[in-house]
């Protein structure tokens, strides 16, 4: 198998989740930085996990997500990973508390 069938549903359900956070922030009318980090397995393998993080108007949230979650993502994002999506968009967009005089 070449390496680049290896990672196909890893790399295509990181970008499916990548899309999905892009579209939910779209949707708050917020827009943002997102970058993932890939962890474990060496340089020809399929990663452990991957951590994904999401940085708006000075605010960061992160989820790391394992390799079942997101292969299972290739096709569309839903359960669990959707659910951390929503509150990392929810984390990010939260207005930010003002500290009492």
């Amino acid at each position: 198998m070449e390496d680049g069938q290896i990672r196909e549903q890893f790399d295509t359900g990181v970008k499916k989740i990548r899309h999905e956070l892009r579209s939910l922030l779209a949707q708050q009318g917020l827009f943002g930085t997102i970058v993932d980090a890939d962890h474990g397995g060496d340089a020809n393998s399929v990663p452990d996990s991957s951590t994904v993080e999401v940085r708006v108007k000075g605010r960061t949230a992160a989820r790391t997500f394992d390799r079942r979650q997101i292969e299972g993502c290739c096709l569309r994002v839903g359960g669990a990973v959707l659910a951390n999506i929503i509150e990392m968009v929810d984390e990010v967009a939260a207005p930010a508390s003002v500290e009492p005089k």
